[in-house]
């Protein structure tokens, strides 16, 4: 009797342990994969998975890249101007070098912007949500000067075999993203650097008292964020073999909604890199599953909307309790 007492003290102890907000995004994904892979078996084929890892690999890249940002308790609305501009450099270049050097050009643009933003929110101390707000319709403004609001195109032979190349199957595009969430996530939890943006996020006066540059901290978050646009610029062009300003206006909502769902607070100092890929899984499975089952793709923002405003009660409950 007594033994059975222990354990069930046992148990009660670890739930009472157990960050719950953390487990409730895992929870969800795995029952979302359960029911639609239920009613539609060819939701979990191979050919669909890859599909799916080839589709969300520019978002996913993104949110990864943001999830830093989230973590220090700013966020970047230019995020989908940002993301077409440096897929238009991409093609731009791309039309007249090899497009690895093109590649390599958009990075170095969304390198550029993200210490543009770093700068005016870190140093000048800037509102992270106004600056960032100029800086997106700036770069809108550029993009569009440039292409004359007209798509651009790539002939280059090779141009698309970072968006659709795939090796023994899978889509480089789709090898590159989980290579961006396994490197960011290590950053994050084993290094330095990473206990820093946490500590930052959490407290940004305790940090900068404790000798941490809050500054230089806060700024290379969004420097990592433009390079993360940079390289989704980069698989956006190269699937389409085209870009144009306005190439994306929703990808504000997907990453706001990945990286929430995911279980990152975007008052900073709560989150991780991993928890962004399970709200990117969650994401992809029902925009994927909504097809798949034949449900009206106008249901997504609603629910989409409605998990958005669930995720943040959940986070403030938690905040609270914490």
């Amino acid at each position: 009797m007594n033994a059975e007492t222990n354990s069930s003290n046992r148990t009660k102890e670890f739930f009472k342990n157990q960050d719950l907000t953390a487990w409730a995004p895992i929870i969800t994904l795995i029952i979302l994969v359960v029911l639609v892979g239920t009613l539609n078996p060819r939701f979990l084929s191979t050919p669909n998975l890859m599909n799916m890892l080839s589709q969300w690999a520019a978002p996913g890249i993104v949110a990864a890249g943001i999830t830093f940002v989230a973590l220090t308790g700013g966020f970047d609305l230019s995020v989908a101007a940002a993301f077409s501009f440096t897929a238009v450099v991409a093609v731009i270049f791309g039309q007249h070098v090899d497009p690895g050097l093109a590649f390599a050009a958009a990075i170095a643009a969304g390198i550029l912007f993200g210490t543009f933003n770093g700068f005016l929110i870190a140093f000048l101390k800037l509102n992270p949500y106004i600056a960032t707000v100029g800086s997106g319709f700036m770069l809108n403004g550029l993009a569009l000067l440039v292409t004359e609001n007209a798509a651009i195109s790539v002939e280059h032979p090779d141009y698309g075999w970072l968006g659709v190349g795939r090796v023994y199957g899978v889509p480089i595009s789709g090898i590159l993203l989980i290579i961006t969430v396994v490197v960011l996530e290590f950053v994050l939890k084993r290094t330095p650097y990473g206990q820093s943006i946490y500590a930052v996020g959490g407290n940004p006066e305790a940090s900068w008292l404790s000798g941490i540059s809050t500054r230089l901290v806060t700024g290379s978050a969004y420097v990592i964020f433009g390079a993360c646009v940079g390289v989704g610029g980069c698989i956006t062009s190269s699937q389409l073999q085209a870009a144009q300003a306005g190439l994306d206006p929703g990808m504000i909502f997907d990453v706001l909604t990945i990286i929430v769902v995911g279980g990152t607070s975007l008052s900073g100092g709560t989150g991780a890199v991993w928890r962004t890929a399970v709200g990117l899984a969650i994401i992809a499975t029902m925009s994927n599953g909504f097809i798949m089952l034949g449900i009206s793709p106008y249901y997504q923002d609603l629910i989409k909307g409605a998990i958005i405003i669930l995720a943040l009660t959940m986070s403030a409950v938690a905040a609270r309790k914490g």
